[in-house]
């Protein structure tokens, strides 16, 4: 890796400022996903490829993955146990899977983990923004993820919201919307 990479990859603000650059870019190009309520999986799907082609740039190594399941059915036991303890249906546990993440596949540690993020479209309640919550904060603590944020949009064209998290903070309230605008 080149120092400027280097740089650019431990620059905390720097992974923050490629993730806001991919959503201006899909907000931009995409309005049909956009606007008209298409499914999250979808608008995450192109976020990950916008962030890819940034990515990209810092390191042939760092990729970007939608719902990515490498996870250790250890680690995926304790978030659910730690973290979302009531996170279950009565058929079956729920996966606990991140909707997005850029890492270095096939290695642990907050080195190899950049980003988690988990995205949710609509009306969210407080409790939906919550177990999301709950899930990014197990997956900083667990997955020793360097960074984690929760994107919210309304579906209907409106601007990302962005709530970024540090690993030893408290989690933010979720009754209030993401804090951070993307425009």
């Amino acid at each position: 890796m080149t120092s400027a990479i280097s740089e650019a990859v431990d620059d905390d603000n720097a992974v923050r400022q490629a993730l806001r650059a991919a959503l201006r870019t899909v907000w931009s190009e995409r309005p049909d996903l956009i606007g008209h309520g298409v499914c999250e999986r979808t608008v995450v799907g192109a976020l990950a490829m916008a962030l890819a082609s940034v990515v990209a740039g810092w390191d042939q190594g760092w990729r970007v993955d939608v719902e990515y399941n490498r996870w250790h059915p250890d680690g995926l036991d304790e978030v659910r146990q730690k973290f979302l303890p009531d996170f279950q249906t009565s058929e079956r546990e729920r996966l606990v899977l991140p909707d997005l993440i850029v890492h270095h596949p096939g290695h642990a540690g907050p080195e190899h983990n950049l980003l988690v993020l988990e995205a949710k479209k609509g009306d969210i309640s407080p409790r939906a923004r919550e177990l999301d919550y709950l899930k990014l904060t197990g997956f900083l603590s667990v997955f020793q993820y360097r960074q984690a944020v929760f994107l919210e949009f309304d579906g209907r064209g409106g601007n990302p919201r962005l709530q970024w998290f540090a690993g030893d903070g408290p989690a933010p309230d979720p009754t209030q919307p993401a804090q951070e605008l993307v425009e």
